[in-house]
């Protein structure tokens, strides 16, 4: 109708400029065809206007964090084709596997006041980070936007919504830079952007014979800019979206990015189902980080704050998996910005040992399928050796990467650790189809592992493996065995004994136990040191020399039985105090008292910021506090000295270093765990990986192995209980505990002389669990009474010299109460830290806890003329307090303060009293 009527129109007013003479009526029909004519070029340009986004609920949730908008610090949004990866002031890069896309992908501002635009970067106030997506708010006096930014779950494309508010003409101007190559190491030339006016968007292409394609655009956009051929990443681009005053709109605006290693016509189909489908693609989003929360393994804590943290700590390692259109779907490191170029987005590629490491988290949260897909994506790329890869770029597919580049195959610890990880999955889910079909590569990587050893200790061998605890720096010189290699391969051992066993393979089981036996014998002779009480971090090459500051030693005998000994004969040691022996210490491995004092100087200021472990003593001569390999602070590194706290029942300092890792949750990157951090001050450095997914999984694994002492066994359908609760908790509650095919749901509650464990089995599946229940008492109480449903059991008791443990075993078919009655003792409340962002390290530091005869024992550091407080529990008075005063005891708390003389630097002093 519109269309007849405008032609009609146009006849009339044809017929009107013919040279014959003209009626009034001609005129008024003239007038009257023209009015119509604007009314149907209206009506049809209104017709063809965009409709926007249909406007949909964006809540903030319960995992949301909200806070001022900080320049420089990392944001992002991640889906498991494409990333965003910005700051909170809103400039972005956007990647689609494997291509990297557009740098600085930022919003300005332009109103009638201001001769030049405004940068989105001088108005962002505020930031909401949530699983699904982030929001920027934007304000100024004129108008307010909120730009919501999220990736798709499985689309290679970002989609950002404007919700705009103004009450003057504004325009928003989309400003970009197209990178546009392939990731790091890989590149392509000829890269070309041009406005395509038919799309409203930005195309990017390459003109060579491969297809590389890109579109940004909106369907609001009124013009971009044009640029030179074939040289896309030299020159910025921009398109602009105008808005009236007063305007109210019902809909989002929306801009899209959609790219990759596809044809145009692909890359169009997926840019048209993102503008399409936003309000699918964010519910979609929301529903599956709620099945997350509510599927994975959940805690409801004393502290709502950790409760947070291990919920974030779920979307993270989710966030893992990234799926390569060239190499399929596997785990990646971590994710930081690239920068100007085609650099790395961080770590976002596939290393072999984070994502092995990540994996013994990941089976405690009850995450077996990304774990799974994980470790058989490894498993792909095999070399025929044996060896396990330590990364693989995006780009690996599209240059001779597993040939030609030295970083493939660079690290020796991979392979044990990628084994230890089969060991771990397949023990957490009972997965016999995943072991038949990843058992004939475990024994390779076996074998290659146990060919590394040249000189028969039964030990792998840095320089025929690769590197282990370090890759640059001078306490890695003249290494031959580093003792985070020596650990992981005694864990590997003790993983391939077990699955040869799942597997029936009689040959490969008994090897491995020889091998295991060998192994740990060798470690214990040949690197502890008995002067300092300390494991040695490394044995030394013969025919080599020394990092100048790493003060070899000559070792002159000793026996692993007797604790006394210092290294084997004729063995040169790098004998510096480094954290790396908790590593070996987290797997148990190591003799309990030589852990122990050894864990003594890992908890000392030498080593334990207030912030988490320091890779090297700070004493020592070649420390360097923002060293990468000599002095950071690693969350990952703080992460297993946490468990080795735990595995020797120093429950105290484990929880310190937890809540280390936990505070970064809220400090730096809003619900991300950066990589490193310096030593001298709590603040990352300048070159840290801001989201580093060991240090999120890292957190996650002494929490759950340790604070909560949860251990699957399913193939066997049994389970260890054996929480050390920090002092000033009273109750917690876990659900969603994996044991195979079934979930176990727990509720711990303990008072002044009982400790409570309610137990509850779902999904079983298989039949009933054996669970062996041994929480940690106050060390020196007194266990009375042990029921279950209410029914007296036989209980045996253990004494470490920390703590006291009621071991109950029971079989559990759906419901179990178990009650524990005890009486007396003493336990350390963890000294509370306040830290904010570039503090020196200053607390203090409880190094041991213990009986001493009659007496309980403290040993204490802290700062030269400070006095710190400290609190214990305990229900009974103390006595003969010395090296402390008495502030208050009343409820079953007694609080201290013990000063420390006037000098430089930390010192030590002992606390003692009778109860």
């Amino acid at each position: 109708m519109q269309f007849g009527l405008a032609l009609f129109c146009a006849l009339v007013v044809a017929a009107w400029a013919l040279p014959v003479r003209r009626s009034r009526m001609q005129l008024g029909l003239a007038f009257l065809c023209a009015g119509l004519g604007l009314l149907c070029s209206a009506a049809a340009a209104a017709q063809e206007a965009p409709a926007g986004v249909p406007r949909f609920p964006v809540e903030a949730g319960r995992l949301a964090l909200a806070g001022p908008a900080r320049p420089g610090a990392y944001l992002a949004d991640l889906g498991r084709r494409a990333a965003v990866l910005g700051d909170e002031t809103g400039a972005f890069e956007v990647w689609t596997w494997p291509i990297k896309l557009v740098r600085d992908l930022r919003l300005a501002f332009k109103i009638p006041e201001y001769d030049a635009p405004v940068p989105g970067a001088a108005l962002a106030r505020q930031v909401i980070v949530r699983p699904e997506g982030a929001t920027i708010v934007y304000s100024h006096a004129s108008f307010t936007v909120r730009q919501h930014v999220f990736v798709p779950l499985d689309e290679p494309g970002a989609i950002i919504l404007l919700d705009v508010e103004t009450v003057r003409p504004l325009d928003v101007l989309v400003q970009l830079h197209a990178d546009f190559n392939l990731a790091w190491p890989g590149s392509f030339g000829g890269q070309s952007v041009v406005w395509w006016g038919e799309r409203k968007a930005f195309l990017l292409f390459q003109g060579g014979v491969r297809n590389y394609h890109g579109l940004v655009g909106s369907p609001f956009a009124t013009g971009g800019t044009t640029h030179p051929a074939h040289d896309a990443p030299m020159v910025p681009s921009q398109f602009v979206l105008k808005f009236e005053a007063g305007q109210v709109r019902s809909s989002f605006i929306p801009v899209v990015v959609a790219g990759g290693a596809a044809p145009r016509d692909s890359v169009v189909a997926t840019y048209e189902r993102l503008l399409g489908g936003a309000q699918r693609y964010w519910e979609e989003k929301l529903g599956h980080y709620r099945r997350v929360s509510r599927e994975l393994l959940s805690l409801d804590s004393p502290d709502p704050r950790l409760d947070q943290v291990l919920e974030w700590a779920k979307v993270n390692l989710e966030q893992q998996l990234v799926c390569n259109p060239d190499l399929g779907c596997g785990l990646v490191a971590g994710f930081g910005r690239a920068g100007a170029g085609n650099y790395r987005p961080g770590f976002g590629w596939y290393f072999g040992g984070d994502a092995a490491i990540n994996t013994l988290g990941m089976d405690g949260l009850g995450q077996f399928e990304l774990v799974r897909r994980g470790l058989l994506f490894l498993a792909g790329f095999q070399r025929e050796d044996g060896k396990i890869p330590h990364e693989i770029s995006h780009a690996a597919a599209r240059l001779p990467w597993f040939s030609e580049y030295p970083y493939t195959w660079f690290h020796g610890d991979t392979t044990p650790f990628w084994v230890l990880a089969c060991y771990e999955y397949w023990k957490a889910s009972a997965d016999e189809g995943f072991l038949r079909e990843v058992w004939p590569r475990v024994v390779r990587a076996f074998r290659w592992a146990a060919a590394t050893d040249s000189d028969g200790d039964g030990l792998m061998e840095n320089p025929r493996a690769g590197a282990g605890a370090i890759e640059v720096g001078g306490l890695g010189e003249a290494l031959h065995t580093d003792i985070y290699l020596a650990g992981v391969w005694l864990a590997a051992l003790e993983g391939v004994r077990e699955l040869a066993g799942g597997v029936e393979d009689d040959d490969v089981a008994r090897e491995a136990d020889a091998l295991f036996a060998r192994a740990l014998r060798s470690l214990e002779e040949r690197f502890w040191l008995d002067a300092p009480g300390i494991y040695a971090f490394a044995l030394l090459a013969a025919d080599r020399v020394a990092a100048p500051g790493s003060t070899p030693v000559r070792a002159r005998g000793a026996g692993a039985a007797s604790g006394r000994g210092a290294a084997g004969a004729g063995v040169r040691v790098n004998d510096a105090l480094t954290v790396w022996p908790a590593t070996a210490m987290a797997f148990a491995l190591l003799d309990a008292e030589r852990s122990d004092r050894m864990l003594r100087e890992v908890g000392s200021a030498a080593i334990t910021a207030d912030w988490g472990a320091r890779m090297l003593s700070q004493y020592h001569r070649l420390y360097e506090p923002l060293h990468y390999n000599n002095g950071t602070v690693w969350p990952f590194v703080t992460g297993f000295a946490a468990l080795a706290h735990y595995r020797y029942h120093r429950g105290w300092a484990g929880f310190d270093l937890v809540r280390d890792v936990a505070r970064l949750t809220f400090d730096f990157a809003r619900g991300r765990h950066p990589e490193l951090l310096s030593g001298a001050f709590y603040q990352v450095l300048d070159t840290s990986v801001p989201q580093q997914f060991f240090a999120t999984s890292m957190l996650v694994t002494p929490l759950v192995r340790g604070l909560l002492g949860l251990e699957a066994d399913a193939p066997r359908r049994a389970v260890g209980i054996e929480p050390h609760l920090p002092a000033d908790w009273d109750s917690v509650s876990i659900e969603n505990f994996r044991v195979g095919a079934a979930r176990l749901g727990l509720m711990l509650r303990r008072s002044r002389d009982s400790f409570l464990l309610s137990l509850r089995l779902h999904d079983g599946g298989a039949g009933p669990l054996h669970v062996r229940v041994a929480p940690a008492l106050p060390l020196g109480a007194t266990v009375q009474r042990v029921t279950v449903n209410e029914r007296d059991a036989p209980v045996q008791v253990e004494e470490t010299a920390h703590d006291v443990h009621a071991v109950v075993e029971l079989t559990l078919a759906d419901e179990a109460l178990v009650e524990i009655e005890f009486r007396g003792g003493v336990e350390v409340v963890t000294p509370a830290e306040r830290l904010t962002p570039g503090q020196p390290s200053e607390g203090l530091r409880v190094l041991d806890f213990r009986r001493a005869g009659r007496e309980y024992l403290l040993l204490l550091e802290g700062l030269a003329g400070r006095s710190y407080a400290l609190e214990l529990r305990t229900a009974a008075r103390l006595r003969n307090l010395r090296g402390a005063e008495r502030l208050e005891q009343e409820e079953g708390r007694a609080r201290l303060r013990s000063s420390f003389p006037a000098g430089a630097g930390y010192t030590r002093r002992e606390v003692r009293f009778s109860l």
